[in-house]
């Protein structure tokens, strides 16, 4: 039969031993990941966290050794297979192992490393308002590109709806003038037609003279024959004047 079947000790001892041999591996790891930026660096995170968990876990397995221990002192009687050489060994290793643990932890806990600590957490807060400030100012600039972007448009169609209203308004402007052109035509062809009209008008007019003086006198005669000139006459007369005024 082995000792660790006899005496739990020994299996307890032999799993302390190799918890804290674990955990002197994970402090050195911290040690080094500690020279690194450790607000931004998961693995610092994770090895310190796990340390501490290991740290806890092997605590409360020493303080069993060590309550074990002083039951022993309290009854030695009942213990008596026990040497006092032996107990005295025991302690030792519980002792040795309380300070290993003890020393990693002050260490992790010292003013340096916490002032490493609050200097990165400090470089991360600043790393992190810069970031926030540039993505914010990223935000502006974009917010004003899309304004910028918006207005440019809307000149573009402002100016495409001007160009197009100036065309109609051209075309419009270019119907007018030769609209302007054409009635300026006609009324020429209608002042010329309106001058040889009065022309027509002021030969009829003297010749109206010419038949009227000649009515006159043969008015002034009792003849019938002449007097019936007179009648074909004012006959041919009224037909000049409305050939001339409707044609």
């Amino acid at each position: 039969m082995s000792k660790a079947e006899v005496d739990p000790y020994y299996s307890v001892r032999d799993h302390v031993q190799s918890q804290v041999d674990r955990i002197k591996l994970k402090y050195q790891r911290f040690q080094n990941l500690l020279e690194t930026d450790t607000s931004s660096n998961s693995e610092f995170k994770d090895v310190r966290k796990g340390l501490s968990k290991d740290i806890k876990a092997v605590d409360k397995e020493i303080k069993g050794l060590r309550d074990a221990l002083d039951t022993v002192d309290k009854n030695r009687a009942k213990f008596s297979a026990l040497k006092d050489g032996e107990i005295q060994s025991r302690r030792q290793f519980v002792n040795e192992m309380q300070n290993v643990v003890s020393e990693i932890k002050a260490g992790m806990d010292s003013p340096a490393v916490r002032r490493k600590l609050d200097a990165d957490d400090a470089k991360g807060r600043r790393g992190s308002n810069y970031e926030v400030h540039n993505a914010m100012q990223r935000a502006i600039d974009d917010d004003n590109d899309r304004f910028v972007g918006d207005q440019r448009t809307q000149t573009r169609q402002i100016i495409n709806q001007q160009d197009d209203s100036l065309e109609q308004l051209g075309a419009a402007v270019e119907r007018l003038h030769v609209a302007g052109k054409e009635i300026n035509r006609e009324v020429k062809e209608q002042n010329i037609m309106l001058d040889e009209l009065g022309n027509e008008i002021d030969t009829a007019g003297g010749r109206m003279q010419q038949v009227q003086d000649a009515l006159g006198k043969l008015l002034r005669t009792k003849d019938g024959c002449q007097i019936w000139t007179i009648v074909i006459l004012t006959l041919i007369l009224l037909i000049l004047v409305a050939l001339v005024i409707w044609t």
